[in-house]
């Protein structure tokens, strides 16, 4: 293989997860955090990192793994970062083993890392200073993968042509995998597996026609995309609640019809020659083709056992809840079809071609669990409403519309005055702000920091925003998850969120209690 057909070291696997994924990232400048003199706080890709001071230089290219990622349990072991508890996964097991029978745990200590077993990198605070991720050094991968040695880090990073450097994304390392999402086991998981399983063999006749209904796109971290923005950008804020997605659309579909028996004998005579044609083993290539031809020609000529019309598409974030015919995929997370439920009861008032995308917050109807905890968003037990976000339409010929956030809005307000029972199921999404970024904070100064000052001070606005302050919308006392950015008649259907630092802290706590809300669990 010659170096031009050589693969990358470091690549993208096809399911990776940007939010949850390893990066190459330069150093960014260091400042000092109150009341220590041996840590220093750096920005990777806007995310808070706090470090040893003196261990790393600013524009020096790291591995930067995100927050709430499990790191590769090998590429631990050769580095000696599996804490104390954990040593004997570390490579210098017997050394370590050695100085805590000397009763010399202290020095021990001092030749470990901070990992559990599980690989996990979590958010903490150092001397109050919220740190996201870690950092490695080259040669960190180097002790894994000695192979690597001819690699450069720099040769990753690109720069646009406005001269913004990006950093590079990636969960493989020489096709292995490096980084993923971290999720705890728990009972619901091992639920959620075995209903899947289950399902899959029930899968008979498929309802959606391709290119019809789409998934919600995953949404970017702001911080990872502030190079998007310019002072004159006109964006819409709104708040981000923490609920479940739901999607419900009226969209083309395959309708079941029963054929006549013309065309069941028709297709049954077909079937028969194609077994027929299985059971053949041509030894020639040109016999091969023949088959394969005669083979294709059949299939096509096999009476439709459906016709097209529109009809009833209800979904999760990641599963279609009604896509074959057969009962529902079941519950789920959270021992009921939350999602069906939603998509029974706004069906009748969406149009032709449409797709609702939402968010389900409060309880869940008729027990006293919450959607997710402590997040009651001022509904009463066994309540719950919907907040549209998105909508998008699609016409005869194909061609799809995205909404402006201001027509969501409006078609929420509408529905719900037009439709008064609607009402307590629909609540419309909360802007905060539409407009420049330049008129929203007309004090940040227009240069070459512009962008990062933008950022930390939509991070840190209380006031209008109400980042690091508790939900008002909440009963409970608990922290607004964030924001969510769109740039007005952005040809790219795209939005950017940013979450507060007070909601990722609570949201770790949770993990390490072993407690996953259904947008991270599998089978939703």
């Amino acid at each position: 293989m010659t170096m031009k057909e050589k693969k990358p070291a470091f690549a993208a696997s096809e399911g990776m997860k940007k939010e949850y994924c390893a990066k190459i990232v330069r150093i960014g400048e260091m400042k000092p955090i109150e009341g220590s003199d041996f840590l220093v706080q750096t920005l990777m890709d806007g995310f808070s990192c706090v470090v040893q001071k003196g261990a790393f230089e600013v524009g020096e290219p790291v591995i930067y793994c995100l927050n709430e990622t499990a790191v590769n349990k090998k590429f631990l072991s050769a580095n000696n970062q599996f804490e104390i508890g954990e040593y004997e996964l570390n490579a210098n097991a017997k050394e370590v083993a050695a100085l805590i029978d000397e009763g010399r745990k202290d020095d021990a200590k001092r030749l470990v890392g901070f990992f559990g077993k599980h690989g996990r990198v979590r958010m903490i605070r150092l001397r109050g200073c919220p740190s996201y991720g870690c950092i490695f050094k080259f040669d960190s991968l180097l002790r894994w993968k000695p192979s690597l040695k001819d690699e450069r880090l720099e040769d990753y990073l690109t720069v646009d042509e406005d001269g913004y450097e990006h950093s590079f994304n990636f969960d493989t390392v020489d096709g292995e995998l490096f980084a993923e999402m971290y999720v705890p086991m728990t009972r619901n998981s091992w639920r959620g597996m075995g209903k899947k399983k289950r399902n899959s063999r029930k899968a008979s006749f498929d309802r959606l026609v391709p290119g019809q209904f789409v998934f919600h796109y995953d949404t970017d971290q702001l911080r990872d995309n502030m190079w998007r923005f310019r002072p004159e950008t006109v964006v819409d804020i709104s708040v981000k609640l923490h609920g479940t997605s739901v999607i419900v659309g009226n969209l083309i579909t395959r309708i079941p019809q029963k054929l006549s028996l013309v065309q069941q004998l028709k297709s049954r005579n077909i079937r028969r020659q194609q077994k027929q044609l299985g059971r053949s083993h041509p030894r020639f290539y040109w016999q091969r083709r023949m088959v394969e031809r005669q083979t294709a020609s059949l299939e096509a000529a096999v009476p439709e056992n459906f016709r097209l019309g529109y009809g009833p598409v209800f979904s999760s974030r990641t599963v279609v809840k009604n896509q074959y015919l057969y009962d529902s995929l079941g519950a789920g997370f959270y021992d009921t079809d939350i999602w069906s439920e939603y998509g029974n009861i706004f069906y009748p008032f969406i149009e032709k071609g449409m797709t609702v995308y939402g968010e389900i917050c409060g309880y869940i109807t008729g027990v006293q669990s919450m959607i997710q905890p402590q997040y009651d968003y001022g509904c009463r037990a066994g309540e719950n409403f919907m907040m549209p976000y998105r909508i998008t339409t699609t016409d005869a010929e194909g061609r799809k519309r995205e909404w402006s956030v201001t027509e969501v809005r409006d078609w929420t307000v509408r529905l719900a005055a037009d439709h008064p029972e609607l009402a307590p199921r629909l609540r419309p999404i909360t802007v905060l702000y539409h407009g420049t970024l330049a008129a929203l904070y007309p004090d940040v100064p227009q240069d070459d920091l512009w962008r990062e000052s933008i950022l930390e001070r939509l991070a840190s606005d209380g006031t209008r925003m109400g980042m690091e302050k508790n939900e008002p919308m909440c009963v409970a006392k608990v922290p607004r998850e964030g924001l969510v950015l769109r740039i007005e008649g952005d040809e790219n259907a795209e939005a950017f969120k940013l979450k507060s630092n007070k909601f990722f802290e609570r949201e770790s706590k949770l993990i390490d209690q072993g407690q996953v809300d259904m947008e991270m669990g599998a089978g939703a």
